[in-house]
């Protein structure tokens, strides 16, 4: 009777350390599935920060581009711009030329 009991509670023991064993393994995957949202959730935020940011270097690149053909159009104009104003100097000096012949003759 006594072997019986003391096999009882040695089952009890077992039995008590085997519970605290799964208690201690649940409370672990529970961990495991916290730390996998933590994560998954930070992932998602990195790929979110890398879309934005390549999205910002997209729109800075286009910016880039047409502010340099808005530069480029500026050269443009003032070549134009000059050109014009050679042609009318050129003009004011053929018309001084041309008055200065007929006061002459």
């Amino acid at each position: 009777m006594k072997i019986a009991r003391q096999d009882d509670e040695f089952k009890t023991e077992d039995n008590k350390r085997r519970a605290k064993a799964h208690k201690i393994e649940r409370q672990d995957d529970e961990f495991k599935t916290e730390e996998n949202k933590r994560r998954a959730e930070a992932h998602k935020i990195e790929r979110q920060d890398d879309e934005f940011k390549t999205e910002d270097n997209k729109r800075r690149a286009e910016a880039l581009k047409i502010a340099r053909q808005d530069d480029e159009f500026k050269t443009e104009d003032n070549k134009r711009r000059a050109k014009a104003h050679k042609i009318e100097r050129q003009d004011d000096e053929f018309k001084t030329e041309e008055n200065k012949r007929r006061a002459e003759a």
